[in-house]
């Protein structure tokens, strides 16, 4: 099968079943545990720093959208895979994803240093139509 139409084929698998990721699900997945604040309609902010890795540590993030907004800073070699295309990340990279486009990030050593923020359209309420 062609690595394009694979690679459709696993998004629209998974990003169909597994559905959407919200943040709740997120921090369980992380750090299993929710902030405080969370539910409270104020919005959402909040700023990490991935630790390097260590053994039996997962070095990829799973592949579906995501309900929230990602801004992440990354040094050192990887992939991130989206539904049509994979794009290899050299020495480092600023990125950002939203919630209409799945992905997955793959990191190919183990030496690697990640700083990432995450937020929620209602973080930005106060500036209009942040989705737009």
């Amino acid at each position: 099968m062609d690595k394009c139409w694979k690679n459709l084929f696993e998004y629209c698998k998974l990003n169909y079943m597994k559905g959407v990721e919200s943040l709740e699900e997120f921090y369980q997945r992380k750090f299993e545990w929710l902030p405080e604040d969370i539910r409270k309609d104020i919005g959402h902010f909040n700023i990490f720093h991935l630790a390097p890795f260590r053994e039996g540590q997962a070095t990829s993030v799973p592949y579906r959208r995501r309900d929230f907004y990602k801004i992440v800073l990354v040094k050192g070699n990887s992939r991130v895979h989206y539904a049509d295309q994979v794009v290899e990340v050299k020495n480092q990279v600023l990125a950002f994803s939203n919630p209409q486009i799945p992905y997955k990030w793959e990191h190919l050593n183990r030496n690697f240093d990640v700083v990432y923020c995450i937020f929620n359209t209602r973080f930005f309420h106060q500036f209009g139509q942040f989705s737009h």
